[in-house]
């Protein structure tokens, strides 16, 4: 159906503008078939600066054309906008006090084409599309955040239980890596440290990737446990507000029920960490039941290969702001809408897909 990067354009939405003055400075990229990291490996091989000294807010799609905004510390914006980069285009920079960090936007925009679809279909998915602005989408984790071999997840629970031999068999095949030198290096490394020094030498953000896929791992196995009743608040759980993030503890679901009908409020799930809000109650066993059948004690999500994992809780399901369903020529259909933070919009697709008949 969706045959082009042209075919899925991402709009970031920033949560806030640059101030004008500070050490590290703001930029804008439209990237057309690349991933985040990748461009931010470029990026930084011209600019001459190690990849740490970058902030993002959000990984983009790959196979798509993107436009986000990125940071990077001690360059002048004079610098940034002089990149030339294939499928890279800065379209503006500004300096700024702060780092941007993961999570800081209000969402996303996208706009979809589907391509070769049957006419008919195209009044089946505008109104699994209004039925899904109104209901809320399950904010289940993409397949993308598990990687192009999807193992990422699997290098991260090994990571979670210190079986350091798994974690590097994984390692030396994955293509997470991006760097042939990378690689090299690390098979050098193995021929003259232990293997967990070698471990906790590859680059943070690859570590914390892994580690984050597999929590957005087990996230999406509880919410198929709480499948199709997503809105439905349970005695122990804790609930989240929509307007602002706020979690707090269901004591009287019956009473609360009300605002998740009327999405102020929705269930959550586990993004297991230490400083995680537990729930209680039936909701707490089966998180724990969860963590019991992976064999993972609870306890190591506090500090793995040198990265803490604070955890929260993210909600059940995800709002959904519709801007337009219209068709493309003859056999195709344009979708236009807004995702909060955090959201795939791989899953609208997937809610979309049963209602599309491709010839």
């Amino acid at each position: 159906m969706i045959k082009k990067p042209e075919d899925f354009i991402v709009e970031e939405l920033a949560l806030y503008e640059p101030t004008g003055t500070g050490t590290h400075t703001f930029f804008a990229i439209r990237k057309r078939n690349l991933g985040t990291l990748e461009a931010i490996n470029r990026i930084a091989r011209d600019l001459q600066v190690h990849t740490r000294q970058f902030g993002y807010a959000g990984l983009k799609d790959k196979n798509a054309v993107t436009t986000q905004v990125l940071s990077v510390e001690g360059v002048l914006p004079e610098r940034v906008l002089k990149i030339e980069q294939p499928d890279i285009e800065v379209l503006w920079a500004e300096r700024h006090p702060h780092k941007l960090r993961v999570g800081h936007l209000r969402g996303n925009r996208f706009q979809i084409i589907l391509r070769d679809i049957p006419h008919d279909a195209l009044l089946r998915v505008e109104s699994v599309m209004k039925r899904m602005a109104t209901e809320g989408v399950p904010n289940r984790f993409g397949a993308q955040r598990f990687g192009n071999k999807n193992n990422s997840h699997l290098v991260g629970k090994a990571l979670v239980k210190a079986d350091w031999e798994t974690v590097m068999r994984y390692i030396l095949t994955d293509d997470a890596l991006q760097d042939d030198h990378v690689s090299r290096h690390v098979q050098r490394e193995l021929e003259r440290k232990p293997v967990e020094r070698v471990i906790m030498g590859i680059p943070h953000r690859l570590r914390k990737l892994y580690l984050s896929a597999y929590q957005a791992y087990l996230f999406n196995c509880l919410l198929e446990k709480r499948l199709p009743y997503l809105d439905k608040l349970l005695e122990g759980d804790i609930a989240v507000k929509h307007d602002n993030g706020a979690p707090f503890l269901v004591t009287d679901a019956t009473t609360e029920q009300s605002r998740a009908d009327a999405f102020e409020i929705s269930p959550s799930g586990p993004i297991f960490g230490y400083k995680m809000r537990l729930p209680t109650g039936d909701v707490l066993t089966l998180e724990t039941s969860l963590l019991a059948d992976e064999r993972v004690r609870f306890e190591a999500f506090r500090k793995v290969v040198g990265i803490r994992l604070p955890g929260t809780r993210r909600p059940l399901r995800m709002p959904m702001q519709l801007h337009e369903v219209s068709s493309v020529n003859s056999k195709g259909g344009h979708l236009d809408f807004t995702l909060p933070a955090g959201g795939y919009a791989t899953v609208v697709l997937e809610k979309l897909m049963p209602n599309i008949q491709v010839p």
